[in-house]
């Protein structure tokens, strides 16, 4: 069974035709949502400014979130920090 779809999302005013995976459609749909809703907002702001203006910030906006996501998410420092702790208790308890 074919799992794909091909989806036509409107970006900007621009269609982009997309090949994905059948359950990642709605989240890629309110992505593009997301997106032209954040564009709307710089066009009613910046009405003169160029629309690839809005689509670089409104890129730039999203993956600043995505890395501070990814930051709060990094549990590898901790891990280490409790390995650590780890084993200087066994060290001590065999002491």
């Amino acid at each position: 069974m074919n799992d794909k779809l091909t989806i036509t999302l409107n970006i900007a005013g621009r269609p982009c035709v997309l090949t994905i995976e059948r359950e990642e459609e709605e989240e890629i749909r309110k992505a593009a949502q997301l997106i032209n809703s954040k564009i709307a907002k710089y066009r009613e702001k910046y009405a003169t400014a160029d629309p690839v203006d809005f689509l670089a910030v409104t890129a730039l906006q999203f993956t600043v979130k995505m890395l501070e996501a990814e930051r709060r998410n990094d549990v590898e420092p901790v891990l280490d920090e409790v390995k650590k702790i780890n084993s200087r208790l066994d060290e001590v308890v065999k002491e």
